[in-house]
């Protein structure tokens, strides 16, 4: 059912726009078009549709770090006009609705029963589609063109690509492990990090903590998650279908380089932890091969964490929830990277969080690593924030070491 309804979602943000734009070029239907309630103004619609398509690129560009191409921008435009064609149907569904309903009420004046109505959609209108319209701007993704490579390609790092598996193209680096040193490890060369973004991260984003795990003997494997960066897919599921990603990376290194596939560990900050928290604990081989994790920031259960971030939690949080599965196509209610933890043992984790986060509070988190399995360790930062202790050296010498040490617990 799910699945159905994410479907005709999608096929509203496609379908739409063109009736938008029959009504601007298709003159003399105009009016019938009008008539319909479907384009009170399409040509104020279209313009609309290009000022928030435009506008949403810029702050996608400026949030995530990176430039989106003149393609992503106009395919953000035609999401926006989609998106206001959605809004008008369900005004035009819910004026129906209403007058339905006010007027069997005979003992009401006519006048009094139309105010009713109108007093009633404006209220339902707003109490869904200002949720719809947050959720539509959080699950949305113009992919980004982000930071300078070369650094990256100084360290040695190639460009590759994968399958996600589900299908979905994913690109990333593959920098392979330092030249040995004088005294290497007998693992040198033949274990691999993976590094799983997070929500403002890709393929170019924590080169520090690259850096510091190649010159130890790791080869490491970065990616752009789906809708991120150059990987396919515009929509953000804040962890759960990215879980596939996860497990497409891991299929790629075992598949391409056997013998640095022997020990993979993973790192992922916050919705990327929660996609690496959910493919360790897939039952498939690649899931299995995960030998040891780290998460940055990260969540226990969605639910909790749009309750937490709602200012209109009274609102925002019953509505938008439900809306986040149907635009996403994932069962959001259930989604919990706090089970996935408890799962995983033997496995070890560690949980770093910042006391004073932003945008994941410290409760989530902590409430993640006690329902977390033993081994288990914590770093819990009085004066960084998660993004800020990805390349903090101390923070990332710490996280190396407790990797290099994890042994599962028998």
């Amino acid at each position: 059912m799910l699945q159905i309804a994410h479907i005709l979602l999608m096929s509203l943000y496609f379908v739409l726009p063109p009736i938008m734009l029959i009504g601007v070029f298709a003159a003399p239907r105009r009016r019938a078009i009008r008539s319909i309630g479907l384009l009170p103004n399409a040509t104020v619609a279209i313009a609309t549709a290009l000022l928030l398509g435009v506008s949403a690129s810029i702050i996608y560009d400026l949030w995530l770090g990176g430039i989106a191409s003149p393609w992503q921008m106009l395919l953000t435009c035609y999401w926006a006009a989609g998106l206001i064609c959605i809004l008008k149907v369900l005004d035009l569904v819910l004026d129906w609705i209403t007058r339905a309903v006010f007027r069997p009420i005979r003992f009401w004046p006519r006048a009094r029963r139309r105010e009713a109505a109108q007093l009633a959609r404006v209220i339902l209108l707003f109490s869904i589609g200002l949720p719809y319209m947050i959720v539509a701007a959080a699950t949305y993704r113009p992919r980004t063109d982000q930071r300078n490579s070369a650094p990256w390609l100084d360290l040695g790092a190639n460009s590759i690509s994968f399958d996600s598996t589900d299908g979905l193209r994913i690109a990333g680096f593959w920098t392979p492990a330092l030249p040995i040193t004088d005294n290497p490890s007998p693992r040198w060369g033949r274990q691999t990090l993976i590094i799983c973004p997070g929500s403002r991260g890709g393929r170019t984003a924590y080169f520090t903590l690259a850096r510091e795990f190649a010159e130890r003997g790791y080869n490491v494997l970065t990616f752009d998650f789906r809708g991120h960066g150059q990987s396919d897919g515009q929509i953000d599921s804040f962890g759960d279908h990215e879980r596939r990603d996860v497990l497409g990376a891991v299929r790629w290194v075992r598949a391409n380089y056997p013998i640095a596939g022997r020990r993979i560990v993973a790192l992922g900050v916050d919705t990327g932890g929660a996609a690496l928290l959910a493919a360790a604990d897939d039952p498939s081989p690649e899931g299995r091969a995960i030998d040891a994790l780290a998460v940055f920031g990260c969540y226990d259960r969605f639910d909790k964490l749009a309750a937490s971030s709602s200012a209109l939690q009274w609102l925002i949080g019953p509505v938008s929830l439900p809306l986040a599965c149907v635009q996403t196509g994932a069962d959001l209610w259930d989604f919990s990277p706090a089970s996935a933890a408890a799962d995983i043992a033997p496995r070890p984790i560690l949980f770093v969080h910042g006391l004073r986060d932003p945008v994941i509070s410290f409760e989530r988190g902590q409430d993640l690593y006690n329902a977390a399995s033993a081994p288990k360790s914590h770093i819990w930062l009085d004066d960084l924030t998660d993004e800020q202790a990805v390349d903090d050296p101390e923070i990332v010498r710490r996280t190396r070491h407790f990797l290099d040490t994890a042994i599962p617990m028998l």
